[in-house]
């Protein structure tokens, strides 16, 4: 397979936005009885291999139907310890996916019902993001062990304050509606009750006050957490991107290398930076649409508008969680590459494809109408 180079720099990176690694999970959490309790996949090599949110290129667009631009790519390792030997990697969804992992894996297609749910799941999410996948599986009655949500507890603690602070005005109106008051501890609760794993009867007040019934209150409520989470990302992310695209102006390849590589190396950085606004600036304009809706409802009582933003969200989710995947994914891994006080030079040509690797993830992509 392509890519050799970058499969091996994920031995030790860990998941993003973009990559969840099973195979370091595995690893890491490998005498852990949670994970051997409830996997993610019944099967072992679906539970080692690494799912990676893939721009898709023009001689693999034929092996999906439609216009999707960005699957999700299984790689099974071909040495679960040596990443750089490669691996055999499958998209969900390609024409005959299911019998190739039968194949690959040993079962019967029946066999893994199951896991083939469970990547129908996230090839529908727009990005990675643990929160958004430990989400998406817990609202389809699926919760595996813990250790494959690389949530720390301060950002937990963080993304409940942000939500806190978030959900208040709306909180208070809804229960000053009905009567009972919307304290700070009310808010509190109504915050943690939105982060929960289900849209429980604490939440009937929101559900009155929106008018969502149903799968569509549930639908609802996850879109919402869903804007909340990049919301809250986004304002994490920025400082991070910052310094990072500072940091790649800076850096240079070892050793002088030949005249076509340095400007094609330039090149690159110019356009990634180009790109990297863009996708901030689209990032912006999205979350900007749930800021007003959110205001149309909270200032004006509008909550017509806000409802149907909130049934809308699936499409507004492919575009902002593209973005918003590259661009956690970039900050990541050039993190772990370039951390401070590694004293490793890239060469010009590991510099030039972790750059084309950057260059193309941003690439602008076009909506194909699939949601989730």
């Amino acid at each position: 397979m392509s890519g050799i180079r970058n499969l091996a720099a994920l031995a030790t990176t860990g998941s993003t936005s973009r990559v969840l690694n099973l195979n370091l999970v595995a690893k890491r959490y490998r005498d852990d009885p949670m994970r051997k309790q409830a996997p993610l996949f019944v099967d072992d090599l679906l539970n080692r291999s690494i799912l990676v949110k893939h721009r898709l290129r023009r001689d693999e667009a034929y092996l999906l139907p439609g216009s999707t631009t960005v699957a999700t790519k299984i790689i099974f390792p071909l040495d679960f310890d040596d990443l750089e030997l490669g691996g055999r990697s499958i998209f969900v969804n390609q024409k005959g996916y299911r019998q190739a992992i039968c194949d690959l894996v040993g079962y019967r297609e029946l066999e893994l019902e199951r896991d083939f749910a469970v990547l129908s799941m996230l090839n529908d999410l727009p990005s990675l993001d643990p929160f958004l996948v430990r989400e998406q599986l817990r609202r389809n009655h699926h919760q595996p062990a813990e250790c494959y949500f690389t949530i720390s507890p301060a950002d937990t603690s963080r993304m409940q304050s942000f939500t806190t602070a978030e959900m208040a005005p709306l909180i208070r109106m809804a229960f000053d509606n009905g009567g009972r008051g919307g304290g700070a501890g009310m808010v509190s609760k109504l915050a943690d009750a939105l982060l929960s794993a289900n849209a429980d009867t604490r939440l009937d007040p929101l559900r009155e006050t929106l008018g969502l019934h149903g799968d569509q209150f549930t639908q609802g409520i996850f879109s919402w957490k869903g804007f909340i989470y990049y919301k809250w990302q986004f304002s994490e992310m920025v400082q991070g991107l910052i310094r990072v695209t500072q940091e790649m102006d800076q850096i240079k390849p070892a050793g002088r290398g030949d005249q076509t590589s340095r400007e094609e190396i330039r090149q690159l950085k110019t356009s990634i930076r180009k790109r990297i606004r863009e996708a901030a600036r689209n990032c912006s304009r999205v979350l900007a649409l749930y800021d007003d809706a959110f205001a149309d409802l909270v200032q004006r009582g509008n909550t017509a508008a806000f409802r149907r933003f909130l049934l809308e969200a699936p499409l507004f989710f492919l575009d902002l969680g593209h973005s918003m995947g590259v661009i956690s994914h970039i900050i990541s891994f050039w993190n772990y590459r370039f951390r401070r006080g590694a004293d490793e030079t890239p060469s010009a040509d590991e510099l030039r494809d972790i750059l084309i690797e950057f260059e193309t993830g941003l690439a602008p992509r076009q909506i194909s109408g699939q949601a989730w």
